[in-house]
């Protein structure tokens, strides 16, 4: 498929990270690129008149690049499009745009942490993922009837609490983050960064991914 729409003309690849080019893990600190993955972008990045690279992620961008070791070889958009970093950026510099939507969520993202902290029983196989601009409540290793509870619960104090931010259901996370998070947003912002040569052609394996 690839071949086919790259001999059209130039493609930017936009790559989900959880799923699509790791395997899905039992905590989200031990999902690594499948074999041969990071050599493959790594080639096809060093045809920049034909083909732009980009990894689009819940995960920040600081994770994903210590997670792939791309550095600064390919686009990132981190935590579903709040993060932003294109070919512009200097290697080693700080080249993370961050949306300027997040900054008034901070006072609500410090709610759903107090909210989390007092409500998520220890040793019963939730794990709390904190991104900075959002929270996540993982509950892969959790009993059912157990996680569907406080699923349920946090969602409510969500809605009800927090009026900037929105509920994220994915792969066994229910993730808190502001309402202007998506990454349909990003591949916007990543396609601007390619330019309008560039055809945006995307794989993912999540909800967000529709977006």
């Amino acid at each position: 498929m690839l071949e086919e729409l790259a001999g059209r003309g130039p493609i930017l690849l936009c790559l989900d990270y959880d799923g699509t080019i790791s395997e899905l893990a039992s905590r989200p600190g031990l999902a690594r690129p499948v074999e041969g993955v990071v050599a493959a972008l790594k080639s096809l990045a060093r045809h920049g008149d034909r083909i732009a690279v980009a990894i689009v992620s819940g995960r920040p961008v600081a994770e994903l690049r210590r997670m792939t070791g791309l550095g600064h070889e390919v686009m990132f958009a981190g935590v579903h499009g709040l993060e932003i970093s294109g070919h512009c950026g200097e290697a080693g510099g700080d080249d993370v745009r961050v949306a300027k939507d997040a900054a008034r969520c901070a006072p609500e993202l410090d709610r759903v942490r107090e909210w989390l902290a007092q409500n998520v029983p220890a040793g019963a196989g939730f794990e709390v993922e904190d991104k900075r601009l959002a929270v996540a409540l993982h509950y892969r290793n959790a009993e059912h009837a157990a996680a569907a509870a406080l699923c349920a619960r946090f969602e409510k104090f969500i809605r009800g609490n927090t009026p900037h931010l929105r509920a994220a259901h994915n792969k066994m996370v229910l993730e808190a983050l502001p309402a202007a998070a998506s990454k349909g947003h990003a591949l916007h912002a990543l396609s601007r960064e390619a330019g309008p040569a560039f055809l945006p052609v995307y794989f993912g394996d999540d909800r967000t991914d529709e977006d």
